[in-house]
């Protein structure tokens, strides 16, 4: 048994075709098959089923391609851990963001980040929470860019910065200078669909309060993005609740309808999540080091915000 071996095991059950397996490869299909069909023969056990479509899994494939995963992150790990020994960076970097931080954040630092390592592929995928941390532990991402703190004993988080909620009021005529959290009117408060963690996140804002929540319009919009949801809640004269960078590119118009809050001021940690035997440190480390570079300026400065409250 191989490590090449397992690592096309290892495609032809992520894709569940042997072609698309081998593109992923770069080899031929013949050449995947050849290999996956010797390791077969050497453990006198079928890993696959070739007779369906797709391509499935056996009974015996499942346990031994759960062992195989293993061993490939294992091996993975030890690659990466003799580069940096050598100070060789290179290969690919898998980083899960969530999509309420992605548009703000991502343009800010990942051309500096990428170009400060030009053989390191990143490869960036937008995703939720939940799916970050499951990708995190079956090692399918090395870091996640995320909402903490996730409290995983099997992750390790980094704060990165702490980032002010405001109030986007298309429902006053005229806009208060500032809100408290009791203040706000939640009959016409507007949220991201289930599964963005923004939304758990205004929730608690809203708990805070002791006021009602029930809408008092018969519309239930689910928005998958804040683009949408700014959208929609000044379409219907509504309210919403934003993180603070989400505010640095909006229309001089939309920027009238933005409120702080007052003292105290409701933030949420955005930090780093990693898998406890991730060994690329140095790379982690320096990740951490331009992104609080480049973001911080764009945050309120200390004394800027009197007190803020952790959600």
């Amino acid at each position: 048994m191989t490590i090449q071996q397992i690592k096309y095991v290892l495609a032809v059950a992520k894709y569940a075709h042997f072609e698309t397996a081998a593109d992923s490869c770069f080899v031929t299909q013949s050449t995947l098959s050849t290999m996956i069909n010797k390791l077969e023969d050497e453990l006198g056990i079928y890993i696959f089923n070739r007779k369906t479509k797709p391509v499935s899994i056996t009974k015996e494939g499942e346990v031994l391609i759960d062992r195989m995963r293993i061993l490939f992150h294992e091996f993975e790990s030890l690659e990466n851990s003799v580069q940096e020994m050598k100070g060789e960076l290179v290969g690919e970097l898998r980083i899960g963001i969530i999509p309420t931080i992605s548009p703000y954040l991502l343009p800010l630092f990942l051309k500096t980040f990428a170009a400060r390592y030009p053989k390191v592929k990143m490869i960036v995928t937008e995703t939720t929470t939940e799916n970050i941390q499951r990708e995190l532990k079956a090692r399918n991402l090395d870091v996640g860019i995320l909402a903490i703190s996730i409290d995983d004993k099997e992750l390790e988080e980094k704060a990165l910065y702490e980032e002010p909620f405001f109030v986007f009021d298309c429902k006053s005529s005229r806009p208060p200078s500032q809100f408290s959290i009791e203040e706000l009117d939640y009959s016409d408060l507007w949220f991201l669909e289930e599964g963005h963690c923004l939304r758990t996140q205004v929730r608690k804002i809203c708990d805070s309060s002791n006021k009602e929540s029930e809408k008092s319009i018969n519309i239930e919009f689910k928005a998958g993005s804040i683009d949408s949801l700014m959208r929609f809640t000044k379409a219907n004269k509504g309210v919403t609740i934003l993180p603070y960078l989400s505010g640095l590119e909006i229309s001089e118009e939309q920027r009238e309808h933005i409120v702080p809050f007052c003292s105290p001021v409701p933030v949420r940690t955005v930090g780093l999540a990693v898998h406890k035997h991730f060994v690329r440190k140095k790379l982690l480390a320096e990740m951490e080091t331009i992104i609080k570079k480049v973001v911080l300026p764009y945050l309120p400065k200390v004394g800027e915000v009197e007190a803020l409250t952790p959600i």
